[in-house]
């Protein structure tokens, strides 16, 4: 229960204001009183309440007007109505209307010390409720859907735009761009943010279990149903149904599916009972939603239904500004379980990073900050620390990003010149472990000339020896 919480006592009799005063006083709280309704609210207005005691008979604003009132400006605050005898009626009718108990006059002290303990206790849910919604929102707000691109505000705009609405959203992008964190985002800031979400891969289970799973089933519907279960539909009602992968529905479960969006109800296999349902359909695929159409892979129909408001996620490589961003978003959050203190990415990792075409996406890499971190035994994330495939997939589809045409021919030979130079350098460090004598033995060069080739590459060989 609230410890000395602020309670609000209206009442226009003066001996129940001073004997509640007393009381709650006794109790440990801290109440305000007040024989005005007019004055109760304008300390609705200016103050925050855990608990409302209020008369429903007064001159000047009767009770039912002050609940109303602290429905509206604190409708997380519980009201208790004081009734005398004779309008029990009234109280429950009130109670109809928001209100969260009544007490009939005149009472026992041991009577409003429970209905005070319990409307503390229900001020005390709300406010648990309160805080685990806003660490839902800032889980899934736009600082941690990372992207400073002007592509990526775009995409938030769109959410902000559509998530109060009602209508069907598809979301479109490659594997790992964070569609199911899109459509969570939309979730928490829609309507219905206090009901479930529940996501399904349409993908990760045969037909026919699928189905089962979808629509739920009565006893004896089929060999193993000992009992009925509701499906996830009905799990979602309220809230959210996000199906993934929507693409790989089979054209009978689209057909089941869109009467149930155009219904709002399903029915059990193995049942007759038609079962209201109540949901806001997100989807979302990798694959192109129109060509799907076009090939049959989806009904046009379904096709319809899913695709009344289309959000594309770009993929990593179309928003490269967003890459360093997201690398240290993703260190400084796995850092928070690590007992490491890495301070940031070293330059050449950077920019290999930048060059990457990261064919994963966003989650590909965090794949790789994560594998890096593990790796890590100084102060900041180098090359050695990466895994082996992305150095050999960088420098080998490093072509630059100049045409050919705009660079004279001696321009063009002495730009790959420094590439392959380049390149050479991170294998053999990567190699030799920043050994430069066994690096100078393999390349069949001096050290004198390996170091100028340090210099001129900007490559610091210091970073490649935290491997020893």
């Amino acid at each position: 229960m609230i410890d000395n919480a602020r309670i609000l006592v209206i009442d226009d009799e003066k001996d129940m204001l001073n004997a509640c005063h007393k009381i709650l006083t006794a109790f440990g709280h801290s109440p305000v009183v007040t024989d005005s309704g007019h004055l109760a609210i304008t300390y609705l207005e200016q103050e925050e309440f855990d608990l409302i005691l209020c008369d429903l008979c007064m001159p000047d604003v009767d009770g039912i007007a002050i609940l109303k009132k602290a429905n509206e400006l604190a409708p997380s605050t519980p009201v208790v109505i004081f009734t005398a005898y004779g309008t029990v009626d009234r109280a429950v009718n009130a109670m109809k209307m928001g209100a969260f108990d009544f007490l009939e006059k005149p009472f026992e002290v041991e009577h409003l010390e429970v209905l005070v303990k319990k409307g503390l206790h229900q001020r005390m849910l709300y406010k648990e409720r309160g805080n685990l919604l806003s660490q839902l929102e800032d889980k899934f707000s736009f600082e941690n859907i990372v992207g400073r691109s002007s592509i990526m505000q775009k995409v938030f705009e769109m959410v902000e735009s559509v998530a109060p609405t009602d209508a069907n959203i598809f979301i479109s992008g490659e594997s790992g761009t964070g569609k199911e964190l899109i459509a969570r985002s939309i979730h928490t800031r829609s309507r219905c943010r206090t009901k479930p979400f529940i996501p399904v891969n349409c993908g990760a289970l045969p037909e026919n279990l699928f189905e089962a799973e979808l629509f739920g089933y009565e006893k004896g519907a089929f060999t193993g149903a000992v009992q009925r279960k509701p499906g996830l539909l009905e799990y979602a009602d309220g809230g959210t149904f996000f199906l993934d992968e929507v693409c790989e529905l089979s054209e009978p479960l689209q057909v089941k599916l869109l009467r149930v969006l155009q219904d709002m109800q399903l029915r059990h296999i193995g049942g007759n009972e038609l079962i209201k349902v109540n949901i806001r359909l997100i989807s979302a695929s990798n694959r192109d939603l129109e060509q799907a159409k076009e090939h049959g892979i989806l009904r046009p129909d379904f096709y319809y239904r899913l695709n009344v408001i289309n959000i594309h996620i770009p993929p990593l490589r179309e928003r490269r500004e967003d890459i360093r961003v997201l690398a240290e978003y993703f260190l400084r959050q796995q850092l928070k379980s690590s007992e490491k203190e890495i301070s940031g990415i070293h330059p050449l990792v950077a920019e290999l990073f930048d060059k990457y075409d990261w064919p994963g996406n966003v989650r590909e890499l965090e794949n790789v900050m994560e594998h890096a971190i593990t790796l890590c035994r100084g102060d900041e994330i180098v090359l050695a620390d990466l895994p082996a495939n992305l150095l050999k997939d960088t420098t080998k589809n490093n072509n630059g990003n100049e045409s050919y045409t705009t660079l004279s021919l001696s321009e063009l030979k002495q730009k790959k010149i420094e590439e392959v130079e380049k390149d050479y350098l991170l294998a053999l460090l990567k190699e030799c472990k920043g050994n430069v004598t066994h690096m100078a033995q393999k390349a069949q060069m001096t050290r004198r000339n390996i170091h100028r080739l340090f210099i001129r590459h900007h490559i610091d060989p210091s970073v490649w020896r935290t491997t020893k």
